[in-house]
């Protein structure tokens, strides 16, 4: 009898990082929403609890965890200058209260990635665009890839 099931592929190094930027975001949007949570734990419940997350049934791509942890540890620790970086590059039209909470939190991860600059610019932007395009349209979309390109400007 043979096995006709598809052959699971194991996921390449750039589908686990774009996982880990992905859930990157979830968590600081996380954090946000409640403030008296400590980062460790947020890291922790997504290490432990949600690396098997799944969207309509589909699983997706485990994370890239040290990039994961990476990321929320180096938001958590410069968030201060990583809030005035990225109001310092939002247009007028766009002020800080003004900007939605989720497209706040993409902002966040991938300004501190373009801060450490461990990783080419146009990667991280592009991943973050990815992360963008699930969840808003076009404007929102355009609004990351400006901010992002000229923070990246900054450190590149």
């Amino acid at each position: 009898m043979t096995n006709n099931a598809p052959k699971q592929e194991k996921p390449t190094i750039k589908a686990k990082a774009l996982a880990a930027r992905l859930r990157a975001v979830q968590a600081v949007y996380q954090k946000m929403q409640n403030q008296q949570q400590p980062m460790r734990v947020i890291i922790e419940e997504y290490l432990s609890f949600r690396a098997e997350m799944d969207v309509d049934g589909e699983p997706l791509v485990p994370p890239d965890g040290a990039l994961f942890k990476k990321i929320l540890l180096g938001v958590d620790e410069k968030r201060t200058e990583i809030d005035a970086i990225i109001d310092a590059h939002l247009k007028k039209d766009a002020p800080r209260l003004d900007v939605e909470p989720l497209l706040r939190a993409i902002l966040i991860c991938g300004c501190y990635e373009l801060l450490i600059h461990e990783t080419d610019a146009p990667i991280i932007i592009n991943d973050y665009l990815n992360v963008g395009h699930g969840f808003f349209n076009r404007n929102e979309v355009g609004l990351l890839n400006g901010v992002l390109d000229n923070i990246s400007k900054l450190f590149h």
